[in-house]
């Protein structure tokens, strides 16, 4: 294995954009799941529609011995990042109120 090589572990959302991130970083990755599809909970949270952002949410939503954290995490990958990443790949989507 080389420094270029990423395994991860997870092909739950966070694991699917670790392997995305690190691709873009000219890595070579392999994603490890046990259940027998990648992405399959990302389908159940939505109800067979994937539910897979909320706008409306702030770092008093979250719990943490660290309050700080929740703040720069947010900032440093909001929502709307996430939609644009989506319409980047023209991934149809259904906003709900």
């Amino acid at each position: 294995m080389t420094d270029k090589n990423v395994v991860i572990i997870g092909g739950g959302a966070a694991g699917l954009m670790c392997a995305i991130e690190a691709g873009k970083r000219n890595r070579s990755v392999a994603l490890i799941e046990h259940e027998e599809k990648i992405g399959k909970k990302i389908l159940i949270s939505g109800g067979g529609r994937c539910n897979f952002t909320n706008k409306i949410v702030s770092s008093e939503n979250f719990i943490s011995n660290n309050p700080h954290f929740c703040k720069s995490a947010l900032a440093g990958y909001t929502p709307d990042d996430f939609i644009s990443l989506v319409e980047k790949h023209g991934i149809a989507y259904h906003e709900k109120s």
